[in-house]
């Protein structure tokens, strides 16, 4: 995994580069030939560029090894922090959030950005799977030596097929997805001694269940 991961660093790295200069290009022709936006597929390949770097930054975290730094987290300013990033997106498109939490909650042994980001793709993904005016939930609790967080939605659910794939990378069910957001967060809660488990119900929602141990 080591050598693979290596491989796939550097080839991210080496595809980086001339689509940064093709992206800058796209900018430059557009700020200086503004009627190229009414060009019938130029929105299209600047949405084809953006889900390029879209996929070199997931590739990159995805294959990234390198071992973080780890302190004692605080998961409700983790929690409270992710509520205001997405604020805009949840009222740019009318959803409902609820987060749920204890007064008090142990705090456990992590990286908080890494745990942000593994929590923001479980958000993301359970927005996404919503329609307008979509119920999205987020509680946390503890049970003996662990903390136990939920991601709920009312959404479109998971079919039985995919879920036998669902954190394997390149497993996508998204028009735009790159398969690489669940196998991300799956491989960010290992590093932190945790697990992961998921229940759908295709047209009635979907469950992720994150277990993390406390300090």
């Amino acid at each position: 995994m080591e050598d693979i991961n290596l491989t796939i660093a550097k080839i991210t790295h080496e595809i980086r580069n001339p689509l940064t200069l093709i992206s800058s290009s796209l900018q430059i022709i557009e700020s200086t030939h503004p009627e190229v936006r009414d060009f019938q597929f130029w929105s299209q390949t600047l949405e084809d560029v953006e889900y390029l770097n879209q996929l070199l930054d997931d590739l990159a975290a995805y294959s990234d090894n390198r071992r973080f730094f780890m302190c004692e987290v605080d998961l409700k300013e983790v929690f409270f922090s992710l509520e205001e990033s997405l604020r805009p997106y949840i009222l740019a498109n009318k959803k409902n959030f609820s987060v749920h939490l204890p007064t008090k909650l142990p705090p456990v042994f992590g990286n908080p950005i890494k745990l942000k980001q593994a929590f923001l793709n479980l958000l993301k993904n359970a927005f996404e799977s919503t329609g307008e005016n979509g119920c999205v939930s987020l509680s946390a609790r503890k049970y003996l030596d662990q903390i136990i967080i939920r991601i709920s939605d009312d959404g479109c659910g998971i079919s039985p097929e995919a879920m036998d794939t669902l954190f394997l990378p390149f497993s996508t069910h998204k028009v735009n997805g790159t398969g690489l957001g669940l196998a991300i967060t799956h491989k960010i809660i290992k590093a932190h001694y945790g697990n992961i488990d998921v229940s759908s119900s295709p047209g009635r929602g979907t469950t992720f269940t994150v277990t993390l141990p406390h300090l």
